[in-house]
């Protein structure tokens, strides 16, 4: 029997022939340990059991479609190839695809990057921010054609002049977590909206899954204003959900949130309104309660004459003040005739008796002046006098009184003008006297007094004029 000596190479492919006819796509079951990504993004992994041990690889053309992260422990199928690697006479496993046992793929994926993200801290409370008091501008991420989109601005339309931007987005299939995360961050930057609402309308896992990326919950977290999340129906949670500022259960849910606060606004307002006219017409009933009582007092009936009285004072006042002027003016004038005449004296004259005629001259100035203020003092006290004497008020003080009907302030002459159970008003010095009338009778004849001397001015009420 002849011997066949096999070169090396030769021999691994033989044998990589027979793996291939016989070991072509099976599935391998086991746990996963030492994996490793290379520069290249080629994914070294190892399948063990209880019993054994398989190397495996994952090309990067593969690798980088996978849903979840490799990590050590995991529990995998794999399907691929069985092969021994040339360059190292190593047998391995070329791996074409791999599942997670228990949960799906998408559900691990999912998993995974949730617990990743809220260990960083994006999915904190503390970091979100509420919605604007009173929104005027929002901004939109979905898709143009969608129902979602005619169903948010159906709800937003109840405000005309809310104003909307839409950024249009791809939400389902291959780069469309790129192009939310991308109108995500030009509508922030933009600086034309307080709050944007991205989402889309309902889905499988599958069809959801862009707003499960990375990408686009950093995006969400980065954004200046705050953001809703809107994905789906109520019962499908996203990362978008819990990076977002706020989730809603639907899109249509995603634009009540925005407009229920414009809407409480304006019940605020409206009730503000309300408060403030009730006030104003409680002044107004209280103004025109304390107008009504001042109608019938007496203290508002005399304030005509007052003023007539007052003005009265103040005209003889500005008519006094021209007089001083005048005399001052004609004092000033004599007083430079005097200086001037001074001047025209002789010299031997003035050198003799010059002090003597100056103190002369100003002892005169002084009296002259004197005699003028005496004589405008005296004026102006008679004149007081006389105001006091026409005063009703020095009147009163005599034990005189005026009586008047009741919501008129003429006085009364003459007892035929008034009816029994007409209301009476008596102001005497002390006060004010009101009473009712009973009945009317004939006034007493006064005894004739004999006529005043022509020096003796007569009053209002017929006396001799004089203090009592």
């Amino acid at each position: 029997m002849t011997r066949r000596i096999w070169r090396v190479g030769e021999l691994i492919a033989e044998v990589n022939q027979i793996l291939r006819q016989g070991f072509a796509g099976v599935w391998v079951e086991g746990e996963v340990t030492g994996s490793t990504t290379s520069g290249r993004g080629h994914l070294y992994f190892t399948l063990k059991d209880e019993d054994a041990s398989l190397d495996c690889v994952m090309w990067a053309s593969r690798a980088q479609r996978l849903r979840f992260r490799l990590e050590d422990g995991l529990a995998v199928v794999a399907l691929g190839d069985l092969t021994v690697y040339r360059q190292r006479g190593r047998f391995q496993m070329v791996v074409q695809e791999l599942q997670p046992q228990g949960l799906g793929a998408l559900q691990l994926a999912f998993e995974q990057l949730k617990a990743r993200l809220a260990e960083e801290g994006l999915f904190d409370e503390s970091r979100k921010r509420p919605l604007p008091a009173l929104p005027q501008r929002v901004g939109i991420v979905t898709s143009p054609t969608g129902a979602a989109l005619r169903d948010m601005l159906k709800i937003l339309r109840r405000f005309p002049w809310l104003r909307v931007v839409v950024a249009p987005a791809t939400v389902q299939g291959e780069g469309a977590a790129a192009e939310i995360a991308g109108a995500l961050e030009r509508l922030g930057a933009s600086g034309l909206v307080d709050v944007i609402i991205v989402g889309r309308g309902g889905g499988s896992l599958e069809d959801l899954w862009a707003f499960n990326e990375e990408p686009v919950a950093r995006a969400i977290v980065a954004s200046p204003v705050p953001v809703i999340s809107a994905v789906g129906h109520e019962v499908d949670f996203t990362i978008a959900d819990f990076a977002a500022d706020l989730r809603a259960a639907t899109p249509t849910h995603g634009a009540e949130l925005v407009v229920t606060r414009l809407e409480e606004q304006l019940r605020r307002l409206d009730h503000a309104r309300d408060r403030l006219v009730r006030e104003l017409e409680r002044h107004v009933v209280l103004a025109r309660r304390r107008l009504e009582a001042l109608e019938g007092s007496a203290g508002l009936a005399r304030l005509p004459h007052r003023i007539r009285l007052l003005r009265s004072r103040l005209d003889r006042a500005d008519r006094l003040v021209p007089l001083l002027l005048r005399h001052h003016e004609r004092s000033r004038t004599r007083l430079e005739h005097l200086e001037a005449a001074l001047r025209r004296v002789p010299g031997r004259v003035a050198a003799g008796g010059h002090r003597r005629l100056l103190e002369s001259q100003t002892h005169r100035l002084g009296l002259a002046m004197r005699s003028v203020l005496a004589r405008a003092r005296t004026t102006l006290v008679s004149h007081e006098r006389s105001l006091g004497h026409l005063s009703p008020r020095a009147v009163l003080q005599r034990g005189y009184s005026i009586t008047t009907l009741e919501g008129s302030s003429s006085p009364l002459r003459d007892p035929s003008g008034v009816r029994a159970g007409q209301r009476l008003v008596t102001m005497l010095a002390g006060g004010v006297l009101r009473s009712v009338a009973t009945g009317t009778g004939k006034a007493p004849e006064r005894r004739r007094t004999p006529d005043p001397p022509e020096d003796v001015q007569p009053t209002l009420f017929g006396d001799d004029g004089g203090e009592p």
